[in-house]
């Protein structure tokens, strides 16, 4: 592989485009040259875009994006740059001095899923999106660059520890449900089942390896799983398609739900070993009974 890196190609299905027009027009937006790390994520790379998905893409440095409804977030400035039939492109320059302070806070909250007490959680959701197109992303200039990156932040740990979170966010939901009921109020209780599902679905999604955080791709994903594992009777491709089943159609019966879906996130959890740390295993997990 050269030290360029370029990548070009066409991806297939409806949201196709044509990779190497699309990096000539992000790197003009931003005004660098084909030596800057510029890498393709978002729901493309995941493999969820439909037609009127943006194309997102990244380069890392100080510099200025040129375009319009350009915002700022987290040490990330992004521009739309362009149309690609119908589609925007959407360019977003990461500052290195955002991603060292994102470097340090993922690896505290990495090292506390070896504690028993607790887990120390990113506190803003867009740096979970950062993580994870940076883990996924596509490198169009600089491949080697992106890796280094990817390594940098420690990316890899990501699924272990959307794992966790995930897991302790939907244990603490279950039991939230079960109060309600006890105290007769079974419609709030079925909206809180509701959104205990949803963590129960992101735990099930981590341990396959899933770190798309957005909440909106979520049904798709779990779908996805859940016939990816059709045939291995995993735990968490099991607990996906219930999930995804039980989004879709409520339960009538909240109360014999809850004890299935405990049932079920406890076989996650016991089926992932040493990825669930400490708190989870010993704290969490006990809930369920």
């Amino acid at each position: 592989m050269s030290t360029s890196g370029t990548t070009t190609g066409r991806a297939t299905g409806p949201a196709a485009v044509e990779h190497e027009a699309l990096a000539a027009t992000s790197l003009a937006a931003v005004g660098c040259g084909g030596d800057e790390l510029l890498f393709l994520a978002g729901s493309t790379t995941d493999g969820l875009a439909n037609r009127n998905s943006d194309l997102d893409l990244y380069v890392v440095g100080d510099f200025r994006v040129a375009g319009s409804e350009t915002a700022a977030r987290q040490g990330e400035r992004t521009a739309t740059v362009a149309f690609h039939e119908g589609r925007e492109v959407n360019v977003a320059v990461l500052e290195p001095a955002a991603l060292d302070r994102l470097r340090e806070a993922f690896r505290a909250s990495v090292a506390s899923l070896s504690q028993e007490k607790g887990i120390a959680q990113l506190v803003d959701e867009d740096n979970l999106k950062i993580l994870h197109r940076v883990r996924t992303g596509q490198a169009l200039r600089r491949p080697d660059r992106l890796q280094e990156l990817r390594d940098g932040l420690g990316t890899d740990d990501l699924p272990r520890y959307l794992l966790n979170v995930a897991a302790v966010a939907a244990v603490n939901r279950l039991n939230d449900v079960s109060g309600e009921l006890s105290d007769g109020h079974r419609d709030s209780a079925a909206w809180m089942y509701r959104e205990a599902l949803v963590h129960t679905g992101q735990c099930a999604l981590a341990a396959a390896g899933v770190t798309v955080p957005s909440v909106k791709w979520l049904l798709r994903l779990l779908q996805r799983e859940a016939e990816r594992g059709s045939d291995s009777g995993a735990p968490h491709a099991r607990c996906a398609a219930h999930t995804a089943r039980r989004l879709l159609d409520p339960p009538a019966d909240t109360a014999a739900a809850v004890v299935e879906t405990q049932a079920e996130l406890a076989a996650v959890i016991d089926s992932v070993g040493e990825r669930a740390g400490p708190y989870v295993r010993l704290v969490a997990r006990s809930k369920l009974g």
